[in-house]
């Protein structure tokens, strides 16, 4: 009986730390993910960016900050 609760507390933990690095892996590319949701002209320099800068804040926010400008291609709605 106690053998079944290691593997139900040993799958909640497992669990945990998906949903936890899932989460922050999404917020760690935030910038990445703005840059090809607006089709932003520079998407490639904000994904290395982003990559090698981003952990820190400063990195992160330059990149975040980067691909909310308006430099971003045009659409063909004519």
């Amino acid at each position: 009986m106690e053998i079944a609760y290691i593997y139900i507390f040993t799958f909640i933990a497992l669990f945990f730390c998906a949903t936890w690095m899932f989460i922050s892996l999404v917020i760690y590319f935030t910038p990445v993910i703005v840059a090809f949701v607006r089709k932003h002209n520079n998407t490639l320099a904000i994904s290395i960016m982003t990559t090698l800068l981003g952990w820190t804040f400063f990195g992160w926010l330059a990149a975040l900050l980067w691909s909310l400008n308006s430099d971003v291609k045009e659409s063909d709605c004519d």
